[in-house]
């Protein structure tokens, strides 16, 4: 009896020890979320969240100066750096400090991805694999950088393109209003900035550069040179020959929106005329067989009943 209650006893406390244990747990962590919750409030990151962006900012610095320092080299011919800052122009960034990231990038993915490679690969025991994977891996560092941003230039120049119209839009009632176009072009952007940042940030960017540029219509006809869009390039070619020859720019603006409209429209009219082509390989491998099955398959059984029976 002695050592069933001591048993019981034990057990006991053991019990107390994890209720203290759980409501301790409990209050601190509610203490923890008061906390920051009041560093929210105060604008200011969680803990942990500054000192996973603190190495995260690190990382990138290390990667843009490696970069930079590449480009200093000149190991980097004058016409792919070129091609790579209307590449980064294209996609929104600003080559100027985004040039220096990816081609520090691609340097440390040429390096790191054939050394993991070869490692990873040693597990086959053969070397031969280990230079083909080590290779695979050099191929791979040096085309995904090129491949990542060249996706990223598709969807931003497709973003623009698609907002360009409702801007344009938006630029007619400027107009009508009595706004200049610089004027007009930042109020544009700010009403599409949280609707259609790439849109947004274009003419935001023109708008810049005509306040600053002597010419205001070199800096109409960059939009058209830095995304290398015919609707931008036929936009700022209509604007500069509008502030050269002063004809009406609500005009110009409505004949451009509605060009740029019948445009978008005949595109999704031939996306819709190659829908029945690219239908017809998977209507063949997927329907097809079902169909032969139904028709074919009674028959089938009952050639196969009356060949055993």
């Amino acid at each position: 009896m002695t050592s069933v209650l001591l048993w019981r006893v034990i057990a006991a406390g053991f019990v107390l020890i994890l209720l203290a244990a759980a409501v301790l747990s409990e209050i601190t962590r509610r203490q923890d979320q008061v906390k920051e919750r009041i560093r929210l409030v105060q604008g200011r990151r969680p803990a942990n969240a500054t000192v996973s962006a603190n190495r995260f900012d690190d990382a990138l610095g290390a990667i843009r100066r490696l970069g930079g320092m590449i480009l200093e080299t000149g190991l980097f011919s004058a016409k792919t750096t070129g091609d790579l800052e209307q590449t980064l122009a294209a996609a929104g960034y600003r080559p100027a400090s985004a040039l220096p990231m990816v081609v520090g990038a691609k340097v440390s993915l040429m390096v790191t991805l054939p050394v993991l490679a070869w490692f990873l690969s040693g597990g086959f025991g053969d070397s031969t694999i280990q230079i083909v994977a080590a290779f695979g891996g050099l191929a791979i560092g040096l085309i995904l950088p090129d491949m990542i941003i060249g996706r990223m230039r598709k969807r931003y120049l497709a973003d623009v393109e698609r907002g360009l119209p409702d801007a344009l839009d938006l630029l007619v009632i400027c107009a009508d209003a009595g706004l200049p176009l610089e004027t007009a072009l930042d109020r544009v952007a700010m009403e599409f900035r949280d609707s259609d940042p790439p849109t947004a940030n274009e003419l935001a960017l023109t708008a810049n550069e005509m306040k600053m540029l002597p010419d205001r219509r070199q800096a109409l006809i960059n939009i058209g040179v830095r995304t290398n869009l015919e609707t931008l390039v036929a936009l700022g070619g209509t604007l500069a020959q509008t502030l050269q020859y002063g004809t009406p720019l609500t005009q110009a603006l409505r004949v451009l929106s509605n060009e740029m409209r019948d445009t978008m429209l005949v595109k999704f009219e031939e996306r819709a005329a190659r829908l029945p082509v690219l239908l017809t390989l998977p209507m063949i491998g997927f329907f097809l067989p079902c169909v032969i099955i139904v028709v074919l398959g009674p028959a089938g059984v009952q050639v196969y009943h009356m060949m055993n029976g």
